[in-house]
């Protein structure tokens, strides 16, 4: 297949040979797993924008767009944990899939057994379908990982990915446990459960920035974060959310929806406290990064 396309696509592989390969210092597989989520974090909202707006200006559907924002964030993720922390951290990285995917299932269970059980995504077929993206996303780290695509570099840290990934992984758990439990909730404590979710999120972030981080660079860091938080839910989230409930017409806005828009908010300002807190309290990084 790839070398189909090779010869379909000639000057995308020759300006894909010439675009430096992305290199990452060596570390412990469990910092090696939150630096490949981290590296999925901007893969996958790099995505999330660029196929939304460009979906958006020429009218096409935007079902797909997920599907192929996951496939690059699962393929950055693995082939960035494997080149910095080897076989171990693909281990810890399959396991954390495992456990969010256990997590998710009594959510899903009372959805098909309660409520509409009649349901595509109710049927174990269609559920092991729905997959594609990570199946895809894993033959495409494979890929990356054969041709030596990732490389390492000297250091022991990748402190602005690990500060995403923290961040990442904690809001994939919350959002595991959410569809285990949203469906018993009421809009009040499901709208809790986002807001706790997300200061989680911040705060995990903002302890990894606290520990990793030279403290020179640390606010610098939580900007970039930021940013990318920001900016997925202004070009993406909120034009979504707008398409939704119509423009120009009635628009019900429920609690869940004014939490959507406090959730990046949220998020960004755990960090910041975390940042603020330490500096006030004259506590930095342990090691210069």
């Amino acid at each position: 297949m790839i070398d189909g396309l090779r010869r379909e696509f000639p000057q995308a592989f020759a300006l894909a040979r010439r675009i430096p390969n992305p290199r990452f210092a060596r570390s412990s597989p469990l910092w090696a797993v939150l630096g490949g989520f981290g590296a999925g974090f901007f893969v996958s909202a790099a995505l999330f924008i660029a196929l939304n707006v460009t979906a958006r200006l020429v009218g096409a559907p935007l079902v797909w767009v997920g599907g192929v924002a996951t496939v690059g964030a699962t393929a950055t993720t693995i082939a960035v944990a494997y080149t910095v922390g080897g076989r171990g951290a693909v281990v810890v990285y399959a396991g954390i899939v495992i456990i969010e995917r256990l997590l998710g299932l009594p959510g899903l269970m009372r959805f098909c057994l309660g409520i509409v059980s009649d349901a595509p995504i109710c049927s174990p077929f269609a559920y092991v379908l729905s997959l594609w993206p990570e199946a895809v996303g894993v033959a495409l780290a494979y890929r990356l990982v054969l041709v030596r695509w990732v490389r390492t570099t000297d250091g022991d840290r990748n402190p602005l990915l690990e500060a995403a990934g923290a961040l990442a992984l904690t809001q994939g758990f919350a959002a595991a446990i959410l569809s285990a439990l949203l469906l018993s909730a009421g809009a009040f404590e499901a709208g809790m459960l986002v807001l706790v979710s997300a200061a989680a999120g911040g705060v995990a972030c903002g302890l990894v920035l606290l520990g990793r981080v030279a403290e020179s660079r640390q606010w610098r860091s939580l900007g970039i974060i930021a940013l990318v938080v920001i900016g997925v839910f202004l070009l993406v989230g909120l034009p979504t959310f707008l398409g939704q409930v119509g423009i120009g017409g009635t628009i019900e806005i429920g609690g869940l929806n004014l939490i959507g828009f406090l959730s990046p908010v949220v998020e960004v300002g755990s960090a910041a406290l975390v940042l603020y807190i330490a500096a006030a309290r004259g506590i930095g990084a342990s090691e210069p990064a």
